[in-house]
């Protein structure tokens, strides 16, 4: 199933979710210096994630990883938090990198990890609010309006 996009040259159809600059904590553990960041996203499925460091090697080419975090659990007895990972990408550093999550539930979470040995990170988090629909659902449409007529 492919995805259409109409127009990305539309830039009013991109709003920005978060803009931060986090610093790595000096007093804990090395894996813990700069933790996660988790985003609610709303009816959004496409968006583009920034990511820079001003510490960082000119070599390092990892920004970070983005997961789709879903809301949910198959059964209340369930002895884990109802918090599915659903997909997850990787982040380019010093680029926005385009990330297009599957359509499962229309409101997620977004959560950001970054390498350990980040000394700094600043995030640019876009979503795109345009039209996004499925090839399926495209052909829907158009079959619904043929016969329309």
């Amino acid at each position: 199933m492919n995805r259409q996009f109409p127009d990305f040259r539309d830039t009013l159809e991109w709003n920005l979710v978060a803009r931060a600059t986090y610093q790595a904590s000096q007093n804990v553990n090395v894996n813990d210096r700069l933790p996660s960041r988790t985003y609610l996203i709303e009816h959004s499925h496409v968006l583009i994630i920034g990511v820079s460091s001003q510490s960082a090697r000119s070599t390092w080419r990892t920004g970070g990883w983005a997961a789709q975090i879903l809301p949910f659990s198959p059964s209340t007895t369930s002895q884990f938090v109802a918090a599915v990972q659903s997909s997850r990408r990787w982040l380019r550093l010093h680029s926005p990198t385009l990330v297009v999550f599957p359509k499962v539930l229309p409101t997620y979470f977004l959560e950001l990890s970054f390498p350990y040995w980040f000394n700094d990170v600043s995030v640019e988090i876009w979503r795109y609010d345009g039209r996004d629909f499925d090839t399926f659902e495209r052909l829907d449409q158009l079959e619904a309006n043929l016969n329309h007529f």
